[in-house]
């Protein structure tokens, strides 16, 4: 049984030993995880805040005030030429109207006097009927064609009626 000690107690130290650098390992990892958080609240989060205020006070009281000059200062030319634009537009819409107007008016005039030239309705009866020729010249039944077909073929439907009766 003594011997059993022996061994129990040299076995001990050993997992003793291992234990402890464990230990030491880890009260090293707490010491220095510890002393960062202190260095971090003591010096960096107050510095990070500081700079952080300094940079809102310079935005505020430099960047913002020469952005919204800057921002005036392209608004002004931006809304005269686009207010010059719009008129122009305005006004060239009237123009446009008032054109077809007296567009339209010409033409009517130009009617009326077209008619009062002897030749005109001559001309006008030979180019209708040159188009109306065209369809015979190639050969397409014209609408007189159409329609005698379409008689000729009531007349047939008629005699067939009666052939049915008959019978």
């Amino acid at each position: 049984m003594a011997a059993e000690k022996t061994t129990t107690s040299k076995t001990q130290k050993k997992d003793e030993s291992g234990f402890f650098i464990i230990r030491t390992v880890k009260n090293a990892r707490d010491n220095v995880s510890e002393r960062l958080r202190t260095y971090n609240d003591k010096y960096l989060a107050k510095t990070i805040e500081k700079g952080r205020g300094t940079v809102k006070q310079y935005n505020e009281k430099y960047v913002s005030p020469v952005i919204e000059k800057g921002r005036s200062a392209i608004d002004r030319p931006y809304k005269k030429i686009s207010k010059s634009v719009d008129d122009a537009l305005a006004k060239g819409r009237e123009f446009e109207k008032d054109a077809v107007k007296r567009f339209d008016e010409f033409v009517d005039n130009s009617r009326k006097y077209l008619y009062k030239v002897p030749m005109v309705e001559t001309i006008e009866k030979r180019v209708s009927s040159s188009l109306n020729a065209v369809p015979r010249v190639i050969n397409m039944p014209c609408k007189e064609d159409i329609d005698n077909l379409t008689s000729a073929m009531e007349t047939l439907n008629a005699n067939i009626e009666t052939m049915k009766k008959q019978d």
